[in-house]
């Protein structure tokens, strides 16, 4: 419970920083980048890598790799596209739903998770409880289905890269060095896009900033602890994978908005208040069930 708990901590991290980021004027993609070269000097630091062990990983762990680094890369750039376009309540639902797809793909590859009918209604109740948390009314009118298939397009790509985490966690991601292994070639791969992203900023001499060079610090420290925390959580809960994606998503979900009603006063509706509630609910099943 440990590493849940460290993964629920990380990513709650990592969204506090981004409020910090939009209020000191910093522009997020200059920290996003630094954050990818920082999360992957950590994975290498953390498994003890040498030149030769980094050439010998093996090739089956580097097109899962590939995909994830680059999903993770893209799917940022979507988040903000969709909520500049479609707005923040279809593109908060769709991000913050998207934990059903490695929730029930785990049902589906991981022997030590059976289906059963409890399991089956915990998890119909945390993807509720998440639902119930997150939604807001539509605030404008949406007339293009290319922007009405933003949101869906980001709660696919969002839940196919989460279900690849799994995968490799089930497949050869089995202990501590290797978690640390695989989370750095993920970011390495992303810190890859990122060079690239450096090439076609107009004012690169902004991201040696000492602002930007913080706060990408922590998101890449912040970052990295998410999933490496986050896999090794898995590992250490074999035997209920699925719901310990659902308690990883709803404990994000619940703290990140009482950090947000606390530290930065923001509004939440009756139904969240009752999402909030059913999803404490939840939770506390959950643990029992495990």
């Amino acid at each position: 419970m440990l590493y849940l708990f460290l993964s629920i901590l990380s990513s709650i991290a990592i969204l506090i920083i981004f409020k910090v980021i939009g209020k000191y004027n910093i522009k997020v993609i200059q920290p996003i980048i630094i954050n990818y070269f920082v999360a992957s000097i950590l994975g290498f630091l953390s498994a003890g890598l040498t030149l030769k062990e980094i050439i010998e990983i093996p090739t089956d762990w580097i097109l899962p790799g590939v995909f994830i680094g680059s999903l993770y890369v893209f799917t940022f750039f979507l988040i903000g596209y969709s909520t500049k376009k479609a707005g923040m309540a279809l593109t908060t639902i769709a991000s913050k739903m998207s934990f059903v797809f490695p929730m029930f793909f785990s049902i589906l590859i991981d022997s030590n998770d059976n289906y059963s009918n409890t399991k089956f209604i915990l998890l119909l109740m945390a993807i509720l409880a998440v639902f119930l948390s997150v939604y807001k009314k539509k605030t404008k009118t949406i007339d293009s289905l290319f922007i009405i298939l933003l949101p869906f397009i980001l709660f696919v790509l969002m839940g196919i890269a989460d279900s690849l985490v799994k995968f490799a966690q089930n497949s050869f991601v089995k202990n501590e060095s290797q978690s640390s292994i695989f989370s750095f070639l993920i970011f390495s791969f992303a810190a890859i896009w990122g060079l690239i992203l450096i090439i076609f900023q107009k004012d690169k001499k902004e991201i040696i900033q000492s602002k930007v060079l913080i706060t990408g610090l922590i998101l890449g420290i912040c970052n990295f602890g998410s999933l490496y925390f986050f896999i090794n959580a898995l590992n250490s809960l074999t035997f209920n994978n699925s719901l310990v994606i659902a308690l990883n998503n709803m404990g994000v979900v619940l703290f990140s908005i009482i950090i947000a009603l606390t530290l930065f006063k923001e509004k939440i509706t009756k139904l969240n208040k009752a999402g909030i509630a059913f999803t404490i609910i939840t939770f506390i099943a959950i643990i029992a069930f495990i």
